[in-house]
């Protein structure tokens, strides 16, 4: 792990199969890790994680999901965001963004989940975005709203994680709504880090371009 003085920089790059060693680290942790996955119902180790994983990251065939990695200043994975269950018949993604302990707070996951709402609407031309979380996860629903998400319904009692019932909410973004709040973002937007979308120095851009 990169020195804190040096983590003001991070890159955001698609996934690789190698990035899943790590990612099955975090997966052991279930108290958090099912904030983030509703079906985690036990520790998943290594070989199930790789084997869950794998398909999605190194698919070749009709892309149902689009995986990327947040790395630090050292090269190390240190978050994932991913556009998942994607169907283009009826436009449609489901934002999912998680960032490890050490680098929260910075502004990361808001940055990154910005750069997968430009791809979701301006390259992969879908209609509608959207996200579930249930309602302990304060986190999820403010950063959300910042991205200008709507709640569309509550799915009453429908998470189920450490021997109790969640309330389950959907939250979604529409294509012509998220113009407006990635403007207000870019304005008002004000990050402790710099993510960048690509590894080599001349092609990387900053989400908003206003901070290269």
């Amino acid at each position: 792990m990169a020195r804190k003085s040096d983590q003001d920089q991070f890159v955001m790059r698609p996934m690789a199969v190698e990035d899943l060693d790590i990612i099955s680290i975090w997966f052991e942790h279930l108290e958090e890790f099912s904030l983030f996955d509703r079906g985690a119902a036990a520790p998943a180790n290594k070989e199930n994680t790789k084997a869950d994983w794998e398909k999605a990251v190194s698919d070749k065939g009709a892309k149902s999901g689009y995986w990327f990695a947040v790395d630090d200043s050292s090269g190390e994975i240190c978050g994932i965001a991913g556009l998942d269950n994607i169907n283009h018949i009826n436009g449609d993604g489901v934002l999912a963004v998680y960032m490890s302990e050490p680098v929260r707070r910075k502004g990361l996951a808001i940055m990154a989940s910005c750069y997968l709402l430009d791809i979701a609407f301006e390259q992969l031309r879908l209609h509608r975005i959207t996200s579930y979380y249930r309602d302990d996860n304060s986190t999820t629903a403010k950063l959300t709203t910042l991205l200008g998400f709507t709640q569309e319904g509550v799915v009453r009692e429908g998470w189920f994680s450490g021997g109790k019932h969640f309330n389950t909410y959907a939250v979604g973004v529409l294509a012509n709504e998220w113009p407006s709040a990635r403007e207000k973002l870019i304005a008002e937007l004000v990050p402790t880090a710099k993510l960048l979308f690509g590894r080599t120095p001349w092609a990387a851009k900053s989400w908003p371009e206003k901070l290269v």
